[in-house]
């Protein structure tokens, strides 16, 4: 048997790292003295450990890799590693997109984040009464996209007839990327029949009245236009009457570079105080 630290050398892991896989139950030694505490492993732990090595670098969790060391299903395995493929390849875009705003930054000499804004025309008007395809999720916000494509995939397969693009509700008080409260909203076609499945449902928005701006560009900078309608709401008289939302006339699903993004941001609004 090898003790924790002779073993930390062979497999070029921290001793302090070792002691974390057994609290997580990835490595666990084969012995532990239960008068002094020492750690012992044997030869076979090698190639588990180097195991976990090779899965870290692959950006697996712990979780994950908790659970690739315990089965031996290739398959499972297989979709898996082309799930963690394309994860990383949107990283690795997200990278290039960051590394070409900072090049451009640096030719065209202009400032990180802009001092001079672009000013919002905000406009009042009346949502008509209108059914839409819903569907409430706990989600990362950067996959977000993907349950867009869901319940376009599923209108299809349904045969229900869509009238327009894709809005989102914010539900969480605070930011939350990787575990945000969104319902995803795209205005249908009536239809009388009531078919839902768990996931989705189908559901009437009421007639409401909505200050409403657009922003044109990043979704960074975004907040800049919830402000300026948050403003006006303040200095009008109105009150907010329900969650904001976001509907996106234009974006990723166009191919084209962010700065020609273009999104309606809605408040619904009362000119009633509330008791």
């Amino acid at each position: 048997m090898y003790t924790i630290s002779r073993f930390s050398q062979l497999c070029k892991m921290s001793a302090r790292m070792l002691r974390h896989y057994d609290k997580e139950e990835l490595l666990k030694p084969v012995h532990v003295d239960t008068t002094n505490g020492y750690r012992y492993y044997e030869k076979s732990q090698l190639e588990t450990a180097l195991r976990i090595k090779k899965l870290k670098e692959y950006r697996f969790t712990l979780p994950e890799i908790r659970a690739i060391l315990q089965t031996s299903d290739r398959e499972w395995f297989t979709g898996l590693i082309h799930s963690k493929i394309h994860e990383l390849s949107n990283e690795m875009n997200r990278y290039k997109q960051i590394i070409a705003e900072m090049q451009e930054m640096i030719e065209d000499k202009v400032d990180l984040i802009p001092g001079e804004r672009i000013s919002y025309d905000i406009l009042l008007g009346m949502r008509h009464e209108i059914r839409v395809l819903s569907q409430r999720v706990q989600m990362n916000i950067a996959n977000m996209d993907k349950y867009v494509d869901s319940l376009y995939e599923e209108a299809e397969e349904r045969n229900i007839h869509l009238l327009g693009v894709p809005s989102a509700v914010f539900f969480d008080e605070e930011y939350t990327p990787d575990h945000s409260d969104i319902e995803l909203m795209i205005p249908i076609v009536h239809r009388n029949d009531e078919d839902a499945s768990g996931d989705w449902q189908i559901k009437t928005l009421p007639q409401k009245f909505v200050a409403t701006t657009l922003h044109v560009g990043s979704y960074d900078y975004i907040g800049y236009a919830h402000m300026a309608l948050e403003e006006w709401i303040e200095h009008s008289g109105y009150f907010l009457s329900g969650p904001p939302y976001e509907t996106y006339l234009k974006g990723s699903e166009c191919d084209c570079p962010v700065e020609e993004y273009v999104t309606q941001v809605c408040f619904p609004v009362t000119n009633e105080a509330r008791q």
